[in-house]
């Protein structure tokens, strides 16, 4: 017969462990600021060993928390103590860990031989091969570190990097361009013409899908980018949300955040 509650553990120095029972869900949903803690305890009793009864002496609830209240002794336990965790809500920490290494790997890193970043559908498969090991309580960048970029090369070619190119805006629409443009990119250089603004830019790769799409959104997809070091090629842009796509050159980019990239040119 499963429990009714879940119980949080809090380590007070020296004083000892002391255990509150909660209702199933609530500490977590407390944490998150779902929930107020009037609705969290399962019993209004703070524990030394709540498996054989043992209820904290008010002498060391005084000692390790500076007051005898109950409710605020248990306010610090639920906030700082070690909660047992549901099969449910262990896994569903686990997947949103794995979700924040994946999509690490996505803003961080690209594809050499594209210089592009890999989707994220590519990269969960690769974790899938590589049967990564999640532990939800260590950060997603530390995990990436120490689990998996010594692995995934042999699976995904990667490489720590910015992508850098040349983007060019008509005049007509740079002010409406030039808050997307200094939300994803860092301008370089600049030249400005009559027609057409020119700027050396450069971007954190995971970034790229979502800068294409926000510049075609704003610009009717008046703009041109080139990615260095992508080959010439000629492209037909898919329609997108918003605005009509058109033909460009340019290399092409991944498809992993809904855009493609290379040097395009908005249809009228």
């Amino acid at each position: 017969m499963q429990q009714a509650y879940q119980v949080v553990r809090y380590k007070a120095g020296d004083t000892g462990t002391f255990e509150v029972l909660t209702k199933k869900g609530a500490a977590l949903q407390f944490r998150e600021g779902k929930l107020g803690f009037s609705n969290v305890l399962f019993a209004d009793e703070i524990y030394t060993n709540h498996s054989k009864g043992e209820r904290a002496k008010e002498a060391d609830l005084l000692k390790a928390f500076g007051t005898s209240n109950i409710e605020d002794c248990a306010k610090v336990v639920v906030e700082k103590g070690e909660l047992q965790l549901t099969a449910a809500e262990r896994r569903e920490k686990v997947n949103k860990r794995k979700a924040e290494m994946i999509n690490y790997i996505h803003k961080y890193y690209i594809d050499p031989r594209t210089k592009t970043p890999h989707p994220v559908v590519r990269i969960e498969n690769a974790f899938e091969q590589m049967k990564v090991n999640v532990d939800p309580d260590v950060p997603a960048e530390r995990q990436v570190q120490e689990k998996v970029l010594k692995k995934l090369p042999e699976i995904l070619p990667i490489k720590r990097s910015e992508m850098s190119g040349t983007l060019s805006i008509p005049t007509k629409v740079i002010g409406q361009a030039m808050g997307t443009v200094k939300k994803y990119a860092q301008v370089s250089g600049e030249n400005y013409s009559s027609g057409a603004a020119t700027m050396q830019v450069s971007i954190v790769p995971g970034d790229y899908d979502a800068f294409m799409t926000d510049l075609r959104n704003v610009t009717k997809g008046e703009f041109t980018f080139d990615v260095d070091g992508q080959s010439v090629a000629t492209m037909e842009e898919e329609p997108g949300a918003g605005a009509k796509g058109g033909r460009g050159r340019g290399g092409k980019a991944a498809r992993g955040g809904g855009g493609r990239g290379g040097r395009g040119r908005g249809a009228k």
